[in-house]
This record gives C-alpha cells, sequence and structure tokens, in this order.
C-alpha cells in the first residue's frame, strides 16, 4: 500500500507540474498516458499469473519450482515487452490525429507517447519481479524500490519539463522521457535486490538454468483473463477520455485530473489486492481456504476504512484539493461534480478491489475479467456516450455512469467470491 502510495503522489506531482504548462498539455500527457496504461496493463498482468503461481508454490514448500517460474517469465517479458514498445513507437505520430482534433494536443502527446513507449519491456519485465516479492512476503523491497524511482521521475521532470540543470525544455514530451528513465533505474534496483543473501539462499537459480516452458505456459495461463481484462477496462478509460475530448478539450483536461486525484485512493487500494492475492493463494497452497476467506474479509474492512476515508475527503473539500493542481478556475468548477460522485463510491470500490485480488489469488480469473468487460463495453460507454454527446448532459453524464460501473463490479466480485468454485481451483 506505502509503495503504490508513493508511486500516486509522485504521479500527482507530475501532473501538477504538467499542469502549469496548460490544459491542452494535461490533455496531452493524459491521452498519451492512459493509452501507455492501457498497453501497459495487458503486458503487466503477467503479475497476476506469476505471483499466484509463485505464492501457490510457496505455500506448497516448492522453492525449486518458484525459481523456474520467476526466470521464465522474466525472461519472456522482457523480450515480448520490448517487442511491443518498439511497435508503439512505430504509430505514435499516426495514432493522435484519430483521438484528437487538437495541433497542441495532438503534437505534445504524440511525443509524450514515443517517450513512454521506450519503457513498456522494462515495466513488464519489472512487473514479474514485483510479483516475486509480492509473492515471497517480501513487499518491501517493492516499496524501496518505489520511493526511489519515483522520487527519481519527479527530480527528472522538473529538469526535462521546464529546462533546468542545463537540461532542455521538452515541455510535456519531458515527462514521458523522464518516466522511462525511471524506469530503467527501477528495474535494476529490483534485479539487485533479487541478489540479498537469503532470496538467493531459499530460491537457488532464480536467474541462471534453462526457461522452463511448462512453468511460463501456466503463468501465462492464469495471466490472459486479468491481461484482457486490464487492457479491456484501460483501453475503455482511454475510449471515455476520447468521449470527454469531444464534449470539450476543458472537460478531457478536468477528467483528466480528477482521474489522477483518485488514484491517490486507487492506487493504495492495489496493495490490499495485491495482499489479498498472495494470502489467499499461498492459504490454498496449505490446503486452508478457511484462512483464505478470511483474510479476504479482514482486508476488505480495512481498505473500505482507507478508500472510504478518502471518499469523504473528496466530497468535503474537493475545490482546495483541485487547487492543488490547476490554478484555472474554470477547470476546477468543471472537475467539482465529478470528484463529489467518485466520492461516493470509493466505499464499494473497496469490495471490487479487495475480492477481485482474492479471486485472482485463487486462480478464479475468467470471472472478474468477463464481468468487468461487459460492464464497461456494453453499459458504461455506451451510456457515457449517449449521455454526454447525444443527449449533451457533457462531463456528468460519464462520470455518474463511471460510479454505476464501479457499484455494479464490486457487487458481482463479492458474490462470486461467496458462492464460486474457488476452494477448489488446481493451479
Amino acid at each position: 500500500m506505502l509503495a503504490s502510495l508513493s508511486q500516486t503522489l509522485m504521479s500527482l506531482i507530475d501532473i501538477a507540474m504538467v499542469g502549469r504548462l496548460g490544459a491542452a498539455a494535461v490533455a496531452a500527457v493524459g491521452l498519451g498516458g492512459m493509452f501507455t496504461f492501457a498497453i501497459s496493463a495487458f503486458l503487466t498482468s503477467i503479475q497476476a499469473g506469476a505471483q499466484t503461481v509463485i505464492s501457490r508454490r510457496v505455500g506448497e514448500e516448492l522453492p525449486s519450482q518458484v525459481s523456474e517460474t520467476v526466470r521464465s517469465a522474466f525472461r519472456f517479458s522482457l523480450l515480448a515487452g520490448t517487442l511491443i514498445g518498439l511497435l508503439t513507437y512505430s504509430v505514435a505520430q499516426r495514432l493522435f490525429p484519430l483521438i484528437s482534433d487538437d495541433g497542441s494536443v495532438i503534437s505534445m502527446g504524440s511525443a509524450y507517447l514515443e517517450w513512454r513507449s521506450l519503457s513498456l519491456g522494462m515495466v513488464m519485465a519489472s512487473s514479474v519481479l514485483y510479483a516475486l516479492y509480492n509473492g515471497i512476503s517480501r513487499p518491501g523491497i517493492h516499496l524501496v524500490v518505489s520511493l526511489l524511482a519515483n522520487s527519481l521521475n519527479v527530480v527528472l521532470n522538473y529538469g526535462l519539463i521546464f529546462g533546468h540543470w542545463g537540461l532542455a525544455a521538452m515541455g510535456a514530451p519531458g515527462a514521458g522521457l523522464a518516466t522511462t528513465l525511471s524506469s530503467l533505474v527501477a528495474l535494476g534496483l529490483y534485479a539487485g535486490f533479487s541478489r540479498l543473501a537469503d532470496i538467493k539462499q531459499k530460491f537457488p537459480g532464480l536467474w541462471r538454468g534453462p526457461s522452463n516452458w511448462k512453468a511460463l505456459a501456466r503463468v501465462i495461463e492464469i495471466s490472459v483473463p486479468a491481461a484482457w481484462q486490464n487492457f479491456g477496462v484501460m483501453f475503455g478509460f482511454t475510449m471515455f477520455m476520447v468521449i470527454m475530448g469531444r464534449v470539450s478539450t476543458m472537460a478531457l483536461a478536468a477528467t483528466e485530473i480528477v482521474f489522477n486525484i483518485l488514484s491517490f485512493s486507487f492506487m493504495p487500494a492495489i496493495g490490499f489486492l495485491y495482499a489479498t492475492q498472495t494470502l489467499v493463494s499461498e492459504s490454498l497452497g496449505r490446503k486452508d481456504p478457511e484462512t483464505a476467506a478470511k483474510a479476504a474479509k479482514l482486508a476488505t474492512v480495512q481498505c473500505m476504512m482507507l478508500m472510504g476515508s478518502m471518499g469523504i475527503l473528496f466530497m468535503s473539500i474537493p475545490r482546495i484539493i483541485l487547487r492543488l493542481f490547476t490554478p484555472e478556475v474554470e477547470l476546477i468548477e468543471m472537475a467539482v461534480s465529478p470528484l463529489v460522485v467518485l466520492g461516493m463510491v470509493q466505499f464499494v470500490d473497496a469490495i471490487g478491489m479487495v475480492h477481485l485480488g482474492a479471486l485472482r489469488g485463487a486462480g478464479d480469473n475468467r470471472y472478474p475479467a468477463i464481468a468487468d468487460l461487459l460492464l464497461m463495453w456494453l453499459f458504461f460507454l455506451p451510456v457515457t456516450y449517449v449521455t454526454a454527446l447525444h443527449y449533451q448532459y457533457g462531463i456528468m453524464g460519464g462520470w455518474i455512469a463511471l460510479a454505476i460501473y464501479i457499484a455494479g463490479f464490486a457487487a458481482l466480485a463479492w458474490h462470486r467470491f461467496l458462492t464460486g468454485p474457488w476452494r477448489t481451483i488446481k493451479i
């Protein structure tokens, strides 16, 4: 949770820096970032499969299979992520005119996306090592890496966006380059921590030895539903940003700011998702489903306390929070209502987050993936398009639909964990 919180804080500082360049820069980074996040969400979903397998093998006391899983998944991820990153780089200039008609947004956004695309291989490979440290109950390593890499990202942003310390003032694209350089440092740190004496002793052969294709196939099999879920949802949110852009550039900028503020609640909650995933999978590896159910219940209560507290702040002092990210009064007023609406469903969102982690830890990935994608593409996006553009409710049409979508997924995930077959799934 603390690692995710540090990442969120650094991201909020990033958008606050870009916000000083104006609404077009915010919109460009928002669109480029959402597109990158959609691809990253697909690639880093290998973490879901790797963490579930690693945790299960820890519970079964099979350390050699942990090492096989990690080195096989790492090699695959570094190669696949790099190839997809190069493909994204090659289409960035042709992509942005399809999703925006603002010349400034197109110019800045495509350059930002080019720089970010170069980090995709590093991000995917890092997600496997992140899965390792979560799976062996050493999340403190991720905290250290996050603090160091995210702090570096802020420093590089300051220099590359505004041209300090002798660096060229790149504007919004500088934020993309800063993120890529920080991703490289993060990968090096993750790999370095795997050389700690206790990890080397308990899990020998993390880096040496042939790839185990059977272990890799199991990781990919478990990861595929999560990959399509993450990609479909993040691409759906990219389409949501596109719709907001059709409303107005100001609506798009307001949406980007609100999403970044909401991440202050959402991203730390991912810590509870990953903790629940590890505890459920490890408990099932020990053939102890009752402890797995208890872990999910306790995590739900704790996550509701976290996200609910943030929701109360969003509803109570929205303008004070928004002023931290933009000085433009019109932009602040447009963003107030969406922030309040999403604040109302933070308690419910916590239920969906934790139970998604529980289902993934049990290997029951297909059900939440199908439920999430159906809600996104058959309800949320069509309703947003109709209400925001056809009936001209503007920004609020989409944000009310988003609140209903969040509540719907939480109800389905919670019901599946109460009644589904997760206790007997073999990994």
